[in-house]
């Protein structure tokens, strides 16, 4: 089969394309035939080698797939051939880990295409149970979108964040694959939502995402403007998927005994906190990673009904995924970029 692999970390044309042995699946598992494969920012963190150094080369990323059944291997019930799927974007990859729920608190998860193969390739090899049917419609473009910001976004807006009607709510980054599904997310629960962009051409994307006040960072304090929408009292919850540079702006923008919720490290990884302000303002602050199967299904399911969309900005075939990556470098993507193999 088809894959881009990298057999050292660094830039975009460390990847190659070529013929690679196609798995077959052990006793419990699936073989996908992939359709379409998401990329997202961690994709590029893996690349360079800002997440692990311990992954065996070649090695083959990719974490959002979505595909179809193309062998089921042995033990494994309940599943066909053809049947459309999408993989879980992470799960726990040691089986004494598997009864754990949630299944992000297992000591062994990790991002899909992170130590195993992922879904840069025709094919992937995934065991059964973390493999979800997709009784949509959608395009496999559409789909491959989703997994990985749909489990982010339950996890960190609904569960973490306790986002509720009436709630007023901040997302950083709004035109990113992540922040325009924390948007929708935030909306579908009843909030009212400030996000923020980086120009003004990602404005009316964010706003047809439900937004009811865009801000474009770099020409006003995104603090500034959320307290003066709030009538100075700060949002409930601050949904942060960029990390250090915005990170005391993101506090003095957060009400008292607000909740704060990160998941993204893009501006930074070491900030200030200053604890006096931690305990006389009372916020709450909470690291996200991923979510869970349970979370993963609550948001396919307000997918399907429509209440969450994809964006996808624009596709690439798998053998130009260096490509796709400059463009997500570039900060100009809104929405997501998807590989076709």
């Amino acid at each position: 089969m088809k894959a881009s692999l990298i057999r050292s970390f660094g830039g975009p044309d460390v990847f190659e394309y070529t013929d690679v042995a196609r798995p077959e699946p052990g006793s419990g598992e699936l073989l996908v035939k992939v359709a379409a494969c998401g990329i997202n920012r961690y994709d590029l963190y893996l690349r360079m080698g800002a997440v692990f150094t311990d992954m065996a080369m070649p090695h083959v990323m990719g974490v959002d797939v979505s595909g179809t059944v193309a062998a089921v291997g042995a033990d494994v019930k309940g599943w066909q051939t053809g049947e459309r799927v999408i993989v879980a974007p992470g799960y726990p990859h040691d089986p004494g880990d598997w009864g754990m729920v949630p299944e992000n608190h297992a000591p062994s998860f990790e991002v899909t295409g992170t130590h195993s193969w992922g879904g840069n390739a025709e094919y992937i090899r995934v065991p059964a149970r973390f493999v979800l049917k997709d009784e949509t419609d959608f395009s496999v473009t559409d789909v491959a979108a989703m997994p990985l910001v749909l489990m982010t976004a339950v996890h960190a807006v609904e569960t973490l964040g306790e986002v509720k009607a009436g709630h007023a709510v901040l997302v950083q980054a709004g035109a990113s694959g992540s922040g325009h599904c924390c948007v929708q997310m935030a909306k579908a629960l009843g909030a009212r939502v400030a996000a923020t962009v980086g120009s003004d051409e990602k404005m009316d994307m964010v706003k047809a995402a439900g937004a009811d006040l865009v801000i474009n960072y770099k020409r006003q304090s995104f603090a500034d403007v959320v307290l003066d929408w709030t009538d100075g009292a700060g949002v409930d919850v601050v949904i942060d998927n960029v990390g250090a540079s915005v990170f005391e702006d993101n506090l003095r923008a957060l009400r008292v005994a607000g909740i704060f919720v990160n998941f993204g490290l893009v501006g930074g990884m070491e900030a200030k906190l200053n604890i006096r302000d931690l305990f006389f303002r009372q916020h709450q602050l909470r690291g996200s990673f991923m979510g869970s199967l349970d979370e993963l299904r609550r948001g396919w399911k307000l997918f399907a009904q429509g209440e969450i969309k994809a964006h996808v900005d624009r596709t690439y075939p798998l053998k130009d995924v260096a490509e796709a990556h400059r463009y997500i470098e570039s900060r100009a993507v809104q929405g997501k970029v998807v590989l076709i193999p």
